[in-house]
């Protein structure tokens, strides 16, 4: 093979190669990133109708028709990502994620920590169920005030 012809097969292999990568090849752990911290920044800024993209089909009407209920409700001063958990080639996912809101009544501040399972379907991450994560759970010690140093 030539010189040339070395260089052009390289040449051709880069773009194929910058081709591919822009055209927007993504991995499931790309794709679950993506889909959690915009589902999270929806809800922090409360857009229901843009986070309800990452909900099942059959579930969304139902889904954003109770979110805006509740939001009416409530004003969400935090909604953070706190973990997680995804085995590399597993169609599950869990996300803890902490919710700090108030009552517009009541200026008190709660403090919710929520599990969130995921799935991969259709080269898509659906969050499918939420739920609180209550520290009185079976299994789980009490807690000291010093474990947290």
């Amino acid at each position: 093979m030539t010189t040339l012809r070395r260089w052009s097969a390289a040449v051709l292999l880069a773009t194929q190669v910058l081709v591919s990568a822009c055209s927007g090849a993504q991995t499931p752990q790309m794709a679950l990133k993506e889909a959690v911290e915009d589902y999270t920044r929806s809800m922090r800024w409360g857009f229901v109708e843009k986070a309800g993209a990452h909900i099942p089909d059959n579930l969304r009407a139902a889904w954003i028709r109770q979110r805006r209920i509740a939001q009416s409700m409530v004003t969400v001063h935090e909604y953070d990502i706190r973990a997680v958990e995804h085995v590399v080639g597993t169609e599950k996912a869990r996300v803890i994620v902490l919710a700090v809101w108030s009552r517009p009544s009541d200026p008190v501040a709660h403090n919710e920590m929520l599990a969130q399972e995921w799935r991969y379907r259709d080269r898509n991450w659906w969050m499918i169920t939420q739920y609180p994560v209550k520290a009185d759970d079976p299994g789980q010690e009490p807690l000291k005030p010093t474990d947290a140093l």
